[in-house]
């Protein structure tokens, strides 16, 4: 029989090995950095206060109905009837936050409001104290929209539209006054070839 020393060292040589691999095994190098552009965000040449007006305009041009809450965020409001009695409301938040070497970044975040028309009805009720109350069929129905999910959009697309739309605006703030977008008033009219 083996000494009661011996028994533990048996036994914690085992232990002490699996606790110093867990040590080992690492995840990402915490001085990994966080990729720049994302489904949430993206990069301008514009300063954040011109960038945050072009999300606006780029919200208001796709039916949104929009608040500026500071030079550098934007809230946008559309409704929706999805199918039947369901409605949808996607509420948008833009926050244009200034970079230290130039430009901004635009932060987008969507939130998906799904709601239901409930129905329900009252009965009218009639109540003679000496008889007691007595229930009528006659009554009202009541209709309201109940919230039935909450969800952050995170499909890349329509992030990838928005700021699509952003920076078309953001282009077309920067043309010069009076400069077309096509070339068709470049050639006088009453040449013909």
């Amino acid at each position: 029989m083996l000494p009661s020393r011996a028994i533990i060292a048996v036994m914690l040589v085992p232990a002490m090995l699996t606790l110093s691999a867990c040590g080992m095994m690492r995840g990402a190098p915490k001085d990994t950095p966080v990729p720049v552009e994302n489904t949430y965000q993206k990069q301008v040449s514009a300063e954040a206060q011109t960038a945050c007006a072009a999300a606006n305009r780029a919200l208001l041009g796709d039916g949104y109905l929009t608040e500026m809450a500071g030079a550098e965020k934007v809230k946008g409001r559309k409704a929706y009837r999805t199918e039947g009695d369901r409605n949808t409301i996607v509420e948008m938040t833009v926050i244009c936050l200034p970079d230290p070497n130039g430009g901004s970044t635009l932060y987008a975040n969507g939130l998906r409001s799904t709601y239901e028309l409930k129905k329900s009805a009252t009965p009218a009720s009639i109540g003679v104290s000496v008889i007691g109350s007595v229930s009528l069929p006659i009554g009202q129905n009541v209709d309201s929209m109940v919230k039935t999910s909450d969800e952050t959009i995170t499909d890349r697309g329509f992030y990838q539209k928005l700021f699509n739309a952003v920076e078309a605006v953001l282009n077309a703030m920067h043309q010069e006054p009076g400069e077309s977008k096509t070339r068709k008033d470049a050639a006088p009219a009453d040449k013909q070839p």
